[in-house]
């Protein structure tokens, strides 16, 4: 292979670790039965098609019960933001958290993401617009309350870009977010590379934003999470883990001492796709729960939930709600590593690098 061409291989698969990791596709029978019975209650899964601001078709789904199960006619719902190489089939496996609290359940694909239309994803640059189609939708069907957001990893930083502007969101969740795309970036860089000099670094840096930015719009250097963490004053639970091989926890400690609403700060063990323990999934329940059941309690009584759901494990058949593996889809930091390990940062010094304009 020439010289020139194994370049543009390797550049080419650092832009796309950003804008173009790997998709989950799925099929839509991997969503389960439309109807299904859950806590001796009746369910239903409505699917949706709707259009983004930028003219691409989002794939959704609404989980509620249905009319002689529904407790009253308007009920609050949480809008699960997924994490990159990721789908809507994460938001469904922390469902039974939500239904169970009497709180409805919206997933979809981010554009670019799932089987979602799309090309590439924006961490939440463009992810954001998506997020205000969703709700807006969502407020043309009847009985929909309160709303709240729970974003986990590109989908936890969504979270943060966008819920300080709409006084519709009354809670938020933030599952491992960064506080500082660039400043990750770096990190991860000298994380696998850190024989390399910091120029060099900044260098590469440099020419693949400017072909993030041509391909998507997105510019790296201005995506910060963090400039909308004190302007935000909803409720908000940060959940972080100490073992988390892609976002430092850091990040959550620097997004929560700048938060300006209401706030918790959760650890938790296992890596950034790791499942999370029952009892930070049982906390985010709560919260919402709080926060979104007009009148309810701060607690649910765990052992009333405990044994329901050992005669939930006896009768019910949607083994969809568990959450016993792990969440999202992770990233090849294999073969990242391979690749700047053995790739020349020097190349990409000069931004007239022949392939940098091509798609």
């Amino acid at each position: 292979m020439e010289s020139d061409e194994k370049i543009k291989i390797s550049y080419d698969t650092l832009w796309k670790f950003i804008i173009r990791p790997p998709r989950d596709q799925y099929s839509e029978e991997e969503l389960g039965e439309t109807h299904f019975v859950y806590h001796r209650k009746s369910y239903i899964r409505t699917d949706y098609s709707i259009i983004s601001s930028e003219g691409h078709t989002l794939k959704c789904s609404f989980i509620q019960p249905d009319a002689e199960s529904r407790p009253k006619e308007e009920m609050p719902v949480v809008i699960y933001l997924h994490g990159n190489s990721s789908s809507r089939l994460e938001g469904l496996r922390m469902a039974n958290t939500l239904i169970k609290r009497d709180i409805n359940l919206f997933i979809f694909d981010f554009a670019g993401s799932g089987i979602s239309e799309g090309e590439y994803i924006s961490l939440g640059y463009h992810e954001k617009d998506d997020v205000k189609t969703v709700i807006d939708f969502l407020e043309r069907i009847p009985g929909v309350g309160k709303i709240g957001l729970w974003g986990r990893s590109m989908g936890a930083a969504t979270t943060l870009l966008y819920a300080y502007k709409d006084k519709r969101i009354k809670a938020i969740v933030m599952d491992s977010p960064f506080a500082d795309f660039s400043k990750l970036a770096k990190e991860l860089c000298i994380k696998q590379v850190s024989h390399l000099p910091g120029f060099l670094i900044d260098a590469a840096m440099s020419i693949i934003r400017g072909t993030v930015k041509k391909k998507n719009g997105l510019d790296i250097y201005k995506l910060k999470p963090i400039e909308c963490a004190e302007k935000t004053h909803i409720p908000g639970l940060f959940i972080h883990s100490y073992d988390d091989e892609l976002i430092n926890f850091q990040h959550s400690i620097e997004l929560s001492e700048k938060y300006g609403g209401e706030k918790s700060l959760n650890s938790c063990h296992g890596g950034h796709n790791g499942r999370r323990p029952n009892d930070i999934i049982e906390k985010v329940g709560n919260f919402f729960s709080k926060h979104l059941n007009e009148g309810s309690a701060d607690e649910v009584d765990e052992d009333i939930i405990k044994k329901k759901n050992e005669i939930i494990n006896e009768s019910d058949d949607f083994s969809l709600f568990n959450n016993n593996n792990d969440i999202g889809h992770p990233q090849n930091f294999e073969n990242l590593n391979d690749l700047m390990n053995t790739i020349k940062f020097d190349d990409f010094k000069s931004e007239d690098t022949n392939f940098t304009d091509k798609k």
